[in-house]
């Protein structure tokens, strides 16, 4: 038997990532705490207040961890508190993958380093169609905080930097989730590609 819990952070999109697989992003205090439980017996057995969570991703989060063997071998308790309202782009399914990635490595893989610990939840997040890029520029700010310039066709950070400790961000909760189709941010790809090189180059720290 052996348990382990891992904290995870939501963030907030500063250049969105669906237009050009390029985004930036920016980490927020808001967290998730997973929990992983094993014992012996076999199964995934998940416990949360969110009920609109997507098993699916847990799932196949824990697969991109552990062996089939080890699966097999182990009955796995899933416990997720959450402070991130799902569905408002808060990168709430980020943060659940990291973190269910980090407790389930802790236990099984405590060798692997925090980039495979981020691109088993990224993959995860694409085969569980919680995302249409992957969100590579979601996870980096989730998992390590700051400030994130990404290419997530590379699956690379190209700038990062500590957010300003003074640094508030006001969060507006819409009664509304509804989204419009967001495949067409392509349409201003030549927009969010500016938006990007700006990023790319301009402190956070700065005015």
């Amino acid at each position: 038997m052996a348990k382990a819990m891992a904290t995870v952070h939501g963030a907030v999109s500063l250049v969105n990532a669906i237009a050009t697989h390029k985004g930036a992003t920016l980490g927020i205090e808001l967290k998730v705490d997973a929990i992983i439980e094993t014992s012996p017996g076999k199964g995934i057995f998940i416990q949360s207040e969110n009920k609109s969570l997507s098993s699916r991703l847990i799932n196949k989060t824990i697969e991109k961890i552990l062996s089939k063997k080890e699966i097999e071998e182990n009955r796995i308790d899933v416990t997720l508190n959450s402070e991130i309202p799902t569905g408002y782009g808060l990168k709430s399914s980020s943060a659940i993958s990291s973190a269910i990635a980090l407790a389930c490595a802790k236990i099984f893989k405590p060798k692997l380093t925090d980039k495979q610990i981020l691109l088993a939840g990224v993959d995860a997040s694409l085969e569980s169609k919680v995302s249409i890029t992957g969100a590579y520029d979601d996870a980096c700010s989730c998992y390590y905080g700051g400030f994130n310039v990404t290419d997530n066709l590379k699956k690379s950070r190209i700038h990062s930097e500590r957010a300003p400790a003074n640094l508030i961000a006001v969060i507006f909760i819409p009664k509304n989730r509804k989204r419009g189709n967001l495949k067409n941010l392509k349409i201003l790809s030549d927009v969010f590609n500016g938006a990007w090189e700006l990023a790319k180059k301009q402190s956070i720290g700065m005015q």
